[in-house]
């Protein structure tokens, strides 16, 4: 039965797998003449002897070299003996014959797919690097004792495939050359200019990280999109740094002649790169572009605005904004926070209540245990809004809405939580935040880059 053939991974289609070949060895499918074979003396005492149903459709032939062979009497195919897995195969597959003490249902079993594959090598390697890639596991886990057991035990073969971690990196290297290369060859065909979109982090170990994505159509008119950089920013997150950056990116991937658009949120620093790229493609002899028609700003992210604006009027900044002395202790900035937020009503209670139970672990796990009391099968900790998070707002009402019982009862246990109580007013305006943004469907917005759809009358090459 032929076996179906897996979709490869996104990795594995940045170079070529050759798939490994599901027919027969070539020491299987050959056939011996008969000049060359003696038949056993007495096949029908070796028959007794052996239990497999194989010898009730063949005989042992002795070859001119002394080696042993299973002779197929509807065909007269010749196979090895070394063990019964080949001939089954061949008894299914040819003759539709199977065992009848064992019924299947006709797939192939491991054994029988392991012994008809031949193994390779170079292409265990690849698939241990995507393995390593795709899980991301540290270079040395290639050298445990455990992993080489399993494969071991899965074929012998594939020990042979197993490497060090230094050499595990090498190979993690080399394909991602190849898949930077495969990458640069289609963007070279593309049918449109290359538009970017980038965003600026600090990873946990407190590196500045920028993510550089390019979006595309292809000669076949589908719009593309690949992650291509990720880089550490050294200095200051300002438009000269960023700029220096995304300009290495468009030389390294050869797109500078066919930079088009960048979409982006409203942050100042997005104008200066923009300014500062055109700058430096002009300085190196490039054509340039104009800076006010390339920056297009990102809806979603205007969206988040609007909402904020909404829920929170036109106060909102001052969310953002305090106004430090020298005398003012933590837990005095924390109640003044706290105070901030509790103005805004109902809302800022329960933003006020998230945070409190969210601040450590002593506190989540008091919070799981009000929920396990009222049965809640899964105890999940509150959702918390957040500044550039697109609905994380809403997400936050929803949440409270359906655990308003263990809210209540976490804030009654709680003295440090009595001021921001929810009364059956502040419930019923959460209610109404609720249904008002699911009505204007303004959460969708957070998927907005994935749908968009390209506008052919730019997509075409300038």
């Amino acid at each position: 039965m032929q076996s179906q053939k897996k979709p490869q991974s996104t990795l594995a289609r940045c170079w070529t797998n050759p798939e490994p070949s599901t027919s027969l060895p070539s020491t299987a499918t050959s056939s011996m003449s008969s000049d060359s074979e003696n038949l056993e003396p007495n096949p029908n005492k070796r028959k007794r002897v052996r239990s497999s149903y194989i010898w009730e459709h063949g005989t042992k032939i002795i070859c001119d070299d002394g080696s042993s062979r299973w002779k197929c009497i509807h065909c007269r195919h010749v196979l090895p003996v070394s063990s019964t897995s080949n001939q089954r195969y061949h008894l299914r597959e040819i003759h539709k014959i199977t065992d009848p003490e064992h019924h299947t249902d006709g797939q192939q079993t491991t054994l029988d797919v392991h012994i008809l594959r031949p193994f390779r090598a170079d292409v265990m390697r690849k698939l241990l690097v995507e393995y390593h890639i795709e899980r991301r596991l540290p270079f040395l886990a290639i050298e445990s004792p455990a992993l080489q057991r399993l494969l071991e035990y899965l074929d012998p073969r594939s020990v042979k495939a197993l490497t060090t971690a230094n050499t595990l990196r090498a190979d993690c290297l080399r394909y991602f050359v190849i898949a930077k290369n495969t990458i640069i060859s289609i963007l070279s065909s593309a049918i449109s200019r290359i538009h970017l979109t980038w965003d600026l982090w600090t990873s946990p170990n407190f590196k500045a990280i920028i993510a550089i994505t390019a979006h595309w159509t292809d000669e076949n008119w589908k719009v593309q999109t690949a992650l291509i950089a990720i880089r550490e920013i050294e200095g200051d997150h300002d438009g000269e740094n960023i700029s220096h950056i995304v300009h290495a990116v468009l030389k390294e991937f050869k797109i500078v002649e066919q930079f088009g658009y960048f979409t982006g949120d409203n942050a100042g620093n997005n104008d200066t790169t923009l300014a500062c790229l055109d700058r430096q493609i002009r300085e190196e002899g490039g054509v340039g572009f104009d800076v006010a028609e390339r920056r297009l700003r990102c809806f979603a992210h205007d969206m988040q605005i609007a909402v904020k604006g909404l829920l929170f009027g036109p106060t909102v900044t001052e969310l953002e904004t305090y106004e430090a002395t020298a005398n003012v202790s933590d837990e005095e900035k924390a109640e003044w926070m706290k105070m901030k937020w509790r103005a805004f009503g109902a809302i800022g209670k329960l933003h006020n209540i998230v945070k409190y139970i969210r601040i450590s672990p002593k506190r989540r796990a008091g919070f799981k245990t009000v929920l396990q009391d009222l049965e809640k099968r899964f105890a999940k900790i509150p959702v918390m809004d957040n500044d550039t998070r697109w609905g994380s707002v809403a997400a936050m009402v929803e949440y409270g809405l359906e655990h308003r019982g263990g809210i209540d009862m976490y804030c009654r246990e709680q003295a440090a939580l009595k001021t921001d109580i929810l009364s059956e007013d502040d419930w019923a305006e959460l209610q109404i935040v609720s249904s008002t943004i699911s009505a204007t469907d303004i959460t969708g917005y957070k998927d907005l880059g994935s749908i968009q759809k390209v506008d052919e009358t730019r997509a075409i090459k300038k």
